[in-house]
C-alpha cells in the first residue's frame, strides 16, 4: 500500500538539499573569490596515480601538524553523525578515519556533490565536440523541448535560469512523480530573465544528465563509467533500468557503487550518486590536477578552471557559484568545494596541493549548523589550518 506518511518524510527530507545542502559559516569575503591570476595550481608531475589505490604517507613528512589535525579528528568524533574523514595532501593519503557506521567500502548517497560529478560530464561533452559551447541554447542542443526557450547551457550550468522551483509540497511531489523530469521542471514558467538571478534548483541540474543522454545517445551512467570513472580506477555499476520508489524507508536503502535514475532511465544529476570517500577523493585529485591523469587529460584544463571560477559572486555572504562548484575562502585561501546534504564534502585548496573528503550520514542526514558540533565546513577549515606553509 502507498504509504503517505513515508512519502511526507521524504518530500521533507529531499527539499532541504535545494537550501544549499548545509548551514555556511558565517565570513564575509570579496566579491571574487578566485585570484585574478588563476588559482595556484600544483604541478601534475606525480611520482605515483591513484588508479590502484592510495598510497599513504606521514602527515609530518607533508607538512601537517599532527596536533592540530588531532583537533579536527576531535571534531569529527564529537559529531554522532561524522562518518569519513580524508586527506589528500601532495598526492599521498595522510589521514584516514571513520566514524560510526562509516567504513572504507562503504558507499553511500552523496546528495548534491553529485551535481559537480554531472558538471565533470558536461566537460567530457565539449571536450569530445558533442557541444560547442556553453553559450549555445538549450532549445538548440534538445529540441524536443521548446519551453527551454532563451535559456542557455551558461545559465543551467550556473543556477542562473531564471525558473520557477519549488522542493516541497504538492510541486515536489509532482516533479519526482513525474514521467519526464524536464518537462515538468520546465512547466514551472519562467519568473526571472535567463542570467539575472541565482536560484539554486535541482531541476536546473537535472537537465544536465538529460542533456548528455540526449546528445550521446548513450546513459548517462554508462557514459560517466567509460570516460570518467573507469579511468580514474572508480568501480561503478549503471542501474540497467530505474527503481521505482513509494516510501522513505524504500528510498533510504543504498545503492553500492551506482547512480539513481528518474522514470525515464535518466541518472539524477542533483543527488543520488553512491561512492565511497575513497572514490571521491580521486575526483577531487583529477580537479586539483586540472583535468589531468597519469599522462592523460580526462577533462580539459579549461573545463576545470571554467568550472570553478566566479560564474555567479555574492551568494551568502561568503560564497560565488561556477558550474555546480561552491567557490570560498577556507582558512583564508581560495578554495572550491562539491558539497552535499547532511554534510558530504570535496573539498580542494589548490595552492596547498590539498585535497578533504567528508562524509556523514547520508540515509537519515541532519543539516549542519555553524557553531554547532555538526559543522561540515568548520571541520574543513581545522584540517586547513593543520597545514603548515
Amino acid at each position: 500500500m502507498f504509504n503517505f506518511r513515508s512519502l511526507r518524510k521524504l518530500i521533507y527530507l529531499l527539499l532541504i538539499l535545494v537550501l544549499i545542502n548545509h548551514t555556511f559559516s558565517c565570513c564575509t569575503t570579496e566579491s571574487v573569490i578566485q585570484p585574478e591570476e588563476g588559482y595556484n595550481w600544483p604541478s601534475t608531475q606525480r611520482p605515483y596515480w591513484p588508479t590502484n589505490g592510495w598510497e599513504t604517507a606521514s602527515m609530518e613528512d607533508h607538512n601537517i601538524d599532527p596536533l592540530k589535525m588531532e583537533l579536527a579528528d576531535r571534531f569529527a568524533q564529537n559529531d554522532d553523525l561524522s562518518r569519513s574523514l580524508l586527506v589528500v595532501k601532495d598526492g599521498y593519503l595522510v589521514f584516514e578515519k571513520y566514524y560510526g557506521d562509516g567504513g572504507v567500502d562503504q558507499s553511500t548517497n552523496l546528495w548534491s556533490v553529485t551535481k559537480s560529478f554531472t558538471s565533470a560530464l558536461v566537460g567530457l561533452l565539449m571536450d569530445k565536440g558533442y557541444v560547442q559551447s556553453t553559450d549555445q541554447l538549450m532549445a538548440d542542443l534538445m529540441p524536443q523541448y521548446p519551453a527551454f526557450n532563451s535559456i542557455s547551457l551558461d545559465n543551467v550550468l550556473t543556477q542562473t535560469t531564471g525558473l520557477a522551483w519549488s522542493e516541497e509540497g504538492q510541486l515536489w511531489v509532482d516533479w519526482i512523480f513525474s514521467e519526464d523530469w524536464v518537462a515538468e521542471a520546465l512547466a514551472r514558467g519562467q519568473i526571472n530573465e535567463p542570467g539575472k538571478k541565482f536560484y539554486y534548483s535541482s531541476g536546473n541540474s537535472h537537465f544536465l544528465t538529460a542533456l548528455v543522454n540526449h546528445m550521446t545517445q548513450e546513459q548517462t551512467g554508462e557514459f560517466a563509467n567509460e570516460h570518467l570513472f573507469k579511468p580514474l580506477g572508480i568501480n561503478f555499476q549503471p542501474l540497467s533500468q530505474p527503481i521505482r520508489y513509494y516510501s522513505w524507508n524504500e528510498y533510504k536503502l543504498p545503492l553500492d557503487q551506482s547512480w539513481r535514475q528518474d522514470p525515464m532511465g535518466i541518472e539524477t544529476a542533483g543527488f543520488g550518486l553512491y561512492l565511497t570517500a575513497r572514490d571521491m577523493a580521486k575526483f577531487g585529485f583529477l580537479y586539483i590536477n586540472q583535468g589531468q591523469w597519469d599522462g592523460r587529460s580526462i577533462l580539459s584544463k579549461n573545463w576545470v578552471n571554467e568550472s570553478t571560477k566566479d560564474q555567479v559572486t555574492n551568494i551568502y555572504g561568503r560564497y560565488s557559484y561556477g558550474y555546480q562548484w561552491w567557490i570560498t575562502h577556507v582558512a583564508g585561501y581560495p578554495s572550491f568545494l562539491a558539497s552535499g546534504f547532511g554534510g558530504q564534502i570535496i573539498g580542494i585548496v589548490p595552492s596547498l596541493d590539498l585535497v578533504v573528503v567528508l562524509k556523514y550520514e547520508a540515509e537519515n542526514p541532519s543539516h549542519p549548523k555553524s557553531g554547532t558540533d555538526h559543522d561540515d565546513m568548520h571541520l574543513f577549515e581545522l584540517v586547513v589550518r593543520s597545514v603548515k606553509e
